[in-house]
């Protein structure tokens, strides 16, 4: 692979005008010596979203047309990609300053990758910082499942890998970005870096927030990988580890959208919780016990009891797209 590859974004949009600005003046914006492709895949947006990709003229590759959701508007971007290396960026996420130089520097220097991730600020409505990752190592099928999911809006595939797969699947919609990662590290293994390569949008109108898909669809992944010889052949869950995983998933999905459904999901499994793995273990009681005890235990003695986060070092520059 050259030092600087040729890179398409497939930007899968609906009506995201307030953020999509931000999201391709990240991307033009890069320092980056190589080729950017930028293939916005709008899906018919009512709001202002067809003003702002006019007033960027030809330096994208754009349209608006009805289509069938997510899946759908990222396979016809990528339909229309030639870059070597692909990326799916929704249109209310973006890239940090510097994104596109260190994903080149990380294929350089784990050339055998599939595609690499990196770290992401998580941020409220009004820019602060929620959250914030940046996991390491190696990404293969069970660190999907059992460690941490590689994040859409901060990881870069080589196209040939991406293609090889087939694509995103319409059967996971929900879970279609991870099981795309997933079946592509069956393939050969990814590779997260330290560097922090984008900001991911908190916002009520997420799918993450407001859809009961998730779990099915995270368990349809994993089945349909597993029927599939070339995926099956490479890695299998052990009825254990399945176990463990499926009962994880359940409570912790069910509770994103709902803790009060959670919760007599959790205390089902409290007759067997010693024979659930400790991740498990944590998520049962977090989804049971731990709601009573706060309701038991005063307030001042819980805060006395949690751990002192450490300082947190200023926040970063991310209105640096601004300028």
């Amino acid at each position: 692979m050259q030092e600087f590859p040729s890179v398409s974004v497939v930007i899968p949009s609906w009506n995201q005008g307030r953020f999509i600005g931000r999201t391709l003046d990240s991307i033009l914006k890069q320092d980056y010596p190589g080729s950017i492709e930028i293939i916005v895949s709008d899906g018919g947006s009512t709001d202002e979203t067809v003003e702002v990709l006019k007033g960027y003229g030809d330096r994208l590759i754009w349209w608006s047309a009805k289509d069938k959701g997510f899946v759908d508007a990222v396979t016809k971007g990528v339909a229309r990609a030639t870059g070597e290396i692909l990326a799916v960026q929704s249109s209310d996420d973006y890239y940090l300053p510097g994104a596109f130089r260190a994903m080149a520097a990380a294929f350089q220097h784990y050339p055998e990758a599939s595609f690499i991730s990196g770290g992401e600020y998580a941020i409220d409505l009004q820019g602060n910082v929620v959250s914030s990752s940046n996991p390491g190592g190696e990404i293969t099928p069970r660190s999907i499942l059992f460690s941490t999911v590689p994040p859409q809006h901060a990881t870069f595939v080589k196209r040939r890998f991406f293609e090889e797969t087939g694509g995103m699947r319409r059967e996971v919609d929900m879970c279609a970005d991870i099981d795309q990662w997933y079946r592509v590290a069956h393939l050969a293994p990814g590779h997260y870096i330290t560097e922090m390569l984008a900001v991911y949008q908190l916002h009520p109108d997420q799918r993450t927030v407001t859809s009961d898909k998730w779990y099915p669809n995270l368990v349809k992944m994993v089945e349909l990988c597993e029927q599939e010889p070339r995926y099956g052949q490479q890695f299998r869950l052990t009825e254990e580890e399945r176990r463990n995983l499926y009962t994880y998933w359940e409570i912790n999905w069910t509770g994103k959208r709902d803790m009060a459904a959670a919760r007599p999901i959790a205390f089902s499994k409290l007759m067997g919780l010693l024979s659930y793995s400790p991740r498990t273990r944590r998520m049962i009681l977090g989804a049971s016990i731990n709601p009573m005890l706060k309701k038991l235990v005063p307030g001042g003695l819980l805060r006395t009891m949690q751990p002192v986060a450490p300082a947190s070092a200023s926040q970063p520059d991310l209105d640096w797209w601004k300028k």
